[in-house]
């Protein structure tokens, strides 16, 4: 890898430890527990894709090793994200979807006559709902992808950006916590002919027991998405786009797909039109940041140094602070 790529390959590791310390030490302050017990398929996952990473790394196999290990700090990520989500709500500001309607009014979009049109037409339902679904698809896929050819930079790029999106999301999310499209408009399920709402209801249980609740308990087997606004869905939407911009077989199509499933966060989902666009801001903010950060870093000739020569170099002074002086 070169010094660009290797620079978003270090500054990716220390946000990971460092983001993860922080809400880690957040979590004792607050009412939510987490039940790390329950990780499960989650765990699982990310030890296979850091031993194949390891195991890559030392057969110098270095495009599958840096997209498995991309992909094990993403999945080692997933964790710490979700309970900032958790703690966000937890604190229990006023609802704020008066406001996020008025919104929506005002750029014009009738949320209900959407729905009514959406669900008239079941191919585009079909086609919204497995574009909703598909993120976990692509946030897999597309590290694997730039990895093996040889795109170590970008691969590392989207992770790390992923990262920024969803932290600045759950930050916000603390003043506009809301119930969202489908609870605050009355639509139930029930009356929905081809649209599947299950991610408008689904989120409800915990997002109301994380808010009302003396003590919480948080498990990642039962978690659900609770960040209304801004959308995670639509920002990510943004950056898989711009992943895949570098993959010109697959650059439009995906960009197409991807643009539905910043639909589909309306339609399927409990979002506002308010939602998406906000989260397609904290996306494109997100990817300028951390390219931008990086390239100055590259201009400066500044080198991120890896956790393990710090690791080194602090127990080499605290053994030799530690080591009786010979001097007489």
């Amino acid at each position: 890898m070169n010094a660009y790529a290797t620079n978003a390959r270090r500054l990716t590791i220390w946000f990971t430890l460092i983001s993860t310390f922080v809400v880690l030490t957040l979590l004792p302050f607050s009412k939510v527990s987490f039940a790390y017990h329950d990780l499960g398929h989650l765990s699982y996952l990310f030890a296979s894709f850091f031993a194949l990473s390891v195991y890559c790394w030392k057969r110098k196999m270095f495009r599958l090793a840096s997209s498995l290990e991309a992909l094990a700090i993403g999945v080692f990520m997933t964790v710490p994200i979700l309970i900032s989500t958790y703690l966000a709500a937890s604190l229990d500001m006023p609802l704020m979807d008066a406001p996020l309607m008025r919104a929506d009014a005002a750029l014009g979009l009738h949320w209900v006559a959407f729905i009514q049109f959406v669900d008239a037409h079941p191919a585009f339902a079909e086609i919204l709902a497995k574009a909703y679904s598909s993120l976990g698809i692509q946030l897999l896929m597309l590290p694997l992808i730039l990895g093996a050819t040889g795109r170590h930079a970008r691969t590392y790029v989207m992770i790390l950006s992923y990262g920024v999106l969803c932290y600045v999301s759950s930050f916000i999310s603390i003043w506009f916590p809301a119930l969202g499209t489908y609870s605050v408009y009355g639509i139930m399920q029930e009356q929905l002919h081809d649209i599947n709402a299950y991610y408008g209801f689904a989120f409800l249980h915990d997002f109301n027991a994380v808010r009302e609740q003396a003590e919480f308990t948080l498990s990642a087997a039962n978690a659900s998405g609770i960040v209304t606004f801004p959308s995670v869905h639509a920002a990510c939407a943004l950056l898989c786009a711009w992943a895949a911009w570098d993959l010109k077989p697959v650059r439009y199509p995906l960009i197409a797909w991807n643009i539905l499933m910043g639909i589909s966060a309306i339609s399927h989902a409990n979002h506002y039109l308010v939602d998406v666009i906000a989260g397609v801001a904290i996306g494109s903010v997100s990817i300028y940041l951390v390219s931008e950060v990086l390239h100055r870093m590259q201009q400066a000739q500044w080198t991120v140094l890896p956790p393990s020569a710090v690791w080194a170099l602090v127990t080499c002074e605290k053994q030799s602070e530690s080591r009786p002086s010979t001097l007489p």
